[in-house]
């Protein structure tokens, strides 16, 4: 049996049409802090406890990868998800599927960013 030569998640990526209000998103509304900000590559990476930087930079013209504004399949840990996701939404964040217990027994509930990508919010 060999091991996978993959030892742990570097970084996430995403795309984003505005990073002024990304970074806004980011810091105030999910509460992370900044790494790094380059204005230049209109690009940003923000700290996520205990994980991998998230990323995000403005998808340039002819540039692979996913389109802002889509699924990005992350899920992020959070103690109480109904409780999360009141606050993300007092903040200004967009709840795009309530929080709803699933039949495997987590509570669930999706958020979007101001460019529409979204991640679950998951106890």
């Amino acid at each position: 049996m060999s091991l996978s030569p993959i030892r742990k998640i570097n970084s996430i990526w995403v795309h984003v049409r505005d990073i002024k209000k990304a970074r806004t998103f980011y810091h105030d509304v999910l509460g992370l802090n900044e790494i790094w900000y380059d204005e230049e590559g209109e690009s940003a990476s923000f700290r996520i406890p205990r994980g991998p930087p998230l990323s995000m930079h403005v998808q340039g013209k002819g540039e692979p990868g996913r389109s802002a504004g889509t699924v990005s399949g992350i899920y992020f840990s959070v103690a109480d998800v109904k409780r999360a996701a009141r606050a993300i939404e007092r903040k200004g964040g967009t709840i795009t599927d309530r929080p709803e217990k699933k039949p495997w027994g987590n509570w669930n509930a999706t958020i979007a960013d101001p460019d529409g990508n979204e991640f679950v919010l998951t106890d």
